[in-house]
């Protein structure tokens, strides 16, 4: 009888391991995804929406929008990651001084984007970093709000030293 506890005790401990990791994988799989809106900070969308159409020969700002909207990304880039709702606003005014043409080349650029991602069978940006942060609804990592911050601060800065050139 005393030969077959260590045995049993490993059988159970490998069922309790396997019944887990089959959980883990459960929920990774059927978690609801994070709405579209929550997937990316407003301040990074609208700086590579700009960055983007810096680089076209055809749809790039003219001075009056520099000059609108110079302002309003200094403002965004100043503004503290968690406050989600001012970014939002903040970044559909600085899309709202773009031209409709602006805007049409904009969604083309995401939707190649999204073709390529899917063509490839990479995931968003967000999927494959799990998608953490109080916007999308889980806990961030210590630091990583920090960290998300500095790394937006930087885009943002580079973006507007960028546009400031051209003026």
């Amino acid at each position: 009888m005393s030969s077959r506890r260590p045995v049993l005790r490993a059988l159970i401990a490998f069922g309790v391991i396997l019944v887990g990791t089959a959980g883990i994988l459960w929920y990774v799989r059927m978690r609801p995804e994070p709405a579209a809106g929550a997937r990316m900070d407003p301040a990074v969308t609208v700086a590579t929406a700009l960055a983007a159409l810096e680089r076209s020969e055809t749809h790039r700002l003219s001075e009056r929008q520099l000059a609108q909207i110079l302002p309003l990304l200094r403002v965004l880039r100043d503004l503290d990651p968690s406050e989600v709702e001012p970014g939002r606003a903040l970044a559909r005014a600085i899309l709202d001084v773009l031209s409709p043409e602006q805007r049409a080349e904009i969604q083309r650029f995401r939707d190649e984007a999204r073709s390529r991602r899917e063509a490839g069978g990479t995931p968003p940006r967000a999927q494959r970093l799990g998608a953490a942060g109080p916007q999308a609804g889980g806990a961030a990592p210590p630091g990583a709000v920090r960290v998300r911050g500095a790394a937006r601060q930087r885009l943002l800065g580079r973006l507007i030293e960028r546009l400031e050139t051209r003026q």
